[in-house]
């Protein structure tokens, strides 16, 4: 909204505070009032979001801001409020929708990623495929239950991540867990779900 507001009333400043907003929330988010607001305000969640796809997209934020101070102090005004401008666009649609841009794009990313590299190495994956792996989280509320779900459809088959402690992790094209992950023999990937994953959903990745 401060973007927005900027545009609206041709106001640097302000779009200098979203930068420094942003900044905050990519860098030291424990101590940004954004995070502490939607904290207070938004209601609890059964599924997690990787850190990666939401740095990726505040990376994003950040750079296309920063272009738009800079064309405004160097005397490229059209350029610098048509930045600020595309910002304000993608995160009220983000803020509507639900449905986060850049984490779209990075998720594309890591897919065409993980389809062009081994995962076994970033995984931690050992001995003969195909692996099924579990992309779990701390606090997320749905991925023991999710879990026990998949033992059960293939006892001693399942290979655990906690997306938190696994740094390979984040070449998966995952948004939010709990998630399953099929890698093949050679360490590509498979299929992805997550989410709300319920039996059927399961059960159509485990027959990949």
């Amino acid at each position: 909204m401060l973007c927005l507001e900027g545009v609206i009333f041709r106001d640097a400043w302000v779009i200098a505070v979203a930068a420094a907003l942003v900044v905050v929330g990519r860098f030291a988010p424990k101590w940004s009032p954004v995070n502490r607001l939607f904290s207070l305000l938004a209601r609890p969640v059964d599924t997690r979001e990787p850190a990666a796809p939401v740095r990726f997209s505040q990376s994003i934020a950040l750079g296309m801001l920063t272009a738009s101070l800079v064309a405004l102090a160097v005397g490229v005004p059209t350029l610098g409020w048509v930045l600020a401008g595309v910002v304000a666009a993608i995160a009220l649609f983000s803020a509507i929708s639900g449905w986060c841009c850049g984490c779209e794009v990075y998720r594309l990313l890591m897919l065409r990623k993980s389809h062009d590299g081994d995962l076994r190495g970033p995984l931690g994956l050992t001995g003969a495929g195909p692996w099924i792996v579990m992309v779990t989280a701390p606090a997320c509320a749905r991925c023991e239950p999710v879990a026990r779900q998949l033992e059960a459809l293939s006892p001693g088959n399942i290979t655990k991540v906690d997306i938190t402690q696994t740094p390979g992790a984040g070449r998966l094209p995952v948004k939010s867990v709990p998630a399953v992950v099929v890698i093949g023999e050679d360490g590509h990937l498979r299929d992805v779900a997550a989410g709300r994953l319920d039996r059927p959903q399961l059960e159509a990745v485990l027959a990949v």
